[in-house]
């Protein structure tokens, strides 16, 4: 793959500058801690500059931190996960990271991550011109607010080197100070770029119906019962088929338990619970009938009772699911982005089902009365994993035309969201064209090579 080709792909991704806390780290992909880790490691050793624009030094741990937020970039964007994946060893997984990061990935990473840190002085040269600054107040209070970050986190048992790799984007706390500030000050002049711009509503439409997936949220419940036996993987082991007669068995009382709990809710009927002893044996009457503990709960409070799932006590096992949120559990997220409205949008049903009609129930089959019986929501049904069964449903969407805001003046609907990040890009290609079109002024100069190819094979001898 030629590093045009790289840079041009991945360049559609330019993040712009935040002026928060950048803990995008601590949750990276797989193989980056060692990158992380080995980028504080390196800035701790080094103290000077890479280069200039316009006479402002880009400085070494700036250049780290573009660096790997281009690999992060770039792994996020082209690394694809095998279907074993998971299965694989640690090992393996490994050695699949290092193989992605060919010399051309590498060549990309590094001239995006100049190129970033270009366009961070250089943006910043534009604003300072135009006369956007911080007040000394502004000043104090980024540099305390930092602080008091970096102090909670240590307060949590942190070590300063792992502060400083997953919450200060491999910085010390004196650099990020003053890298924060460059940031902020960015971010005065693109609030007011921002400000400038109207999307039309059909532009903000257009966005949304591209991927909607990404914008609405599915509410799904859902009841989990754990299969409780691993299943086994080796099966050149002794006990290989025992286990797996151990399992199998364990899955289909799993199921068994999960089709009992869909055919009683989907009839109209309810559940009820039953005391148990010390032990986890059901306690039995005096006829050897087990003792009821809770009686005729809905399917919520069933949930809250019975569920393994340790969370769902308090939340009834609900979650709001789309691309950006997904569930833990891949197969629930599958299930969730299924689901879609009917015509008339009273009904939500599976994208499969929108054309073919459910048949209507022949005499003597009507389905007995419940207080959901108008529901929006869909019946249930299971959903299967390797470790646990599932028993699901679909409640709810929230899409872009019932989307409001959850209160006045927050600006969080969806239309709302899309917008803002819609301005975002616009601002964030603005600052670059306005870079881009002063030609020479922004170059890159006094490039020190020798020192960039350094740090380079510091943070790619740990992939």
């Amino acid at each position: 793959m030629a590093d045009k080709k790289i840079n041009k792909k991945n360049k559609k991704n330019k993040k712009s500058y935040d002026n928060k806390l950048i803990t995008w780290i601590s949750v990276g992909l797989g193989a980056f801690v060692a990158v992380v880790l080995a980028i504080v490691l390196i800035i701790t050793l080094t103290t000077g500059y890479i280069a200039k624009v316009d006479g402002l030094k880009i400085y070494e741990y700036e250049y780290l931190y573009f660096l790997q937020q281009a690999m992060y970039d770039m792994q996020e964007e082209d690394f694809e996960k095998p279907e074993e994946f998971d299965e694989m060893t640690t090992e393996e997984q490994e050695k699949l990271y290092k193989d992605f990061w060919t010399n051309e990935r590498k060549v990309a990473a590094a001239d995006d991550a100049l190129d970033a840190a270009r366009q961070f002085k250089a943006q910043y040269r534009l604003a300072r011109a135009k006369g956007y600054k911080l007040s000394s107040e502004e000043k104090n209070n980024l540099k305390t607010n930092i602080t008091q970050y970096y102090n909670q986190y240590i307060s949590y048992g942190y070590s300063e080197e792992l502060v400083e790799s997953y919450f200060l984007g491999g910085m010390n706390l004196s650099e990020y100070k003053d890298f924060a500030i460059i940031q902020s000050t960015i971010e005065k002049y693109k609030t007011d770029l921002k400000n400038e711009m109207n999307p039309s509503d059909a532009e903000l439409r257009a966005i949304y119906d591209e991927n909607p997936d990404d914008y609405r949220k599915i509410g799904v419940r859902s009841f989990q019962i754990d299969v409780g036996v691993e299943k086994p993987t080796d099966d050149k082991a002794q006990d290989y088929q025992t286990k797996l007669d151990k399992y199998n068995k364990a899955y289909e009382e799993a199921k068994k338990y999960a089709q009992e709990i869909v055919d009683t809710y989907n009839s109209g009927k309810t559940m009820s619970t039953y005391k148990k002893d010390d032990k986890g044996e059901f306690i039995l009457d005096k006829d050897g009938n087990k003792t009821v503990d809770q009686e005729n709960l809905s399917f919520i409070d069933y949930i809250k009772a019975e569920s393994d799932d340790s969370s769902s006590s308090t939340s009834g096992g609900l979650s709001e699911i789309n691309n950006a949120q997904p569930s833990t559990i891949e197969e629930i997220t599958d299930y969730a982005l299924s689901m879609i409205w009917n015509a008339d949008r009273t009904k939500i049903i599976k994208k499969a089902a929108e054309d073919s009609a459910k048949p209507e129930a022949k005499a003597g089959e009507e389905k007995e009365e419940t207080k959901e019986e108008n529901t929006v929501m869909t019946e249930l049904e299971i959903v299967e994993t390797q470790t646990a069964i599932f028993v699901v449903r679909a409640e709810s969407i929230t899409d872009y035309e019932n989307s409001k805001e959850s209160k006045e003046g927050a600006a969080d609907s969806i239309k709302d969201q899309i917008e803002a990040k819609w301005k975002e890009d616009k601002a964030v290609e603005k600052l670059e064209a306005l870079v881009n079109e002063k030609g020479d002024k922004y170059k890159v100069t006094s490039k020190k090579e020798d020192v960039i190819k350094e740090l380079n094979d510091s943070v790619f001898s740990t992939m």
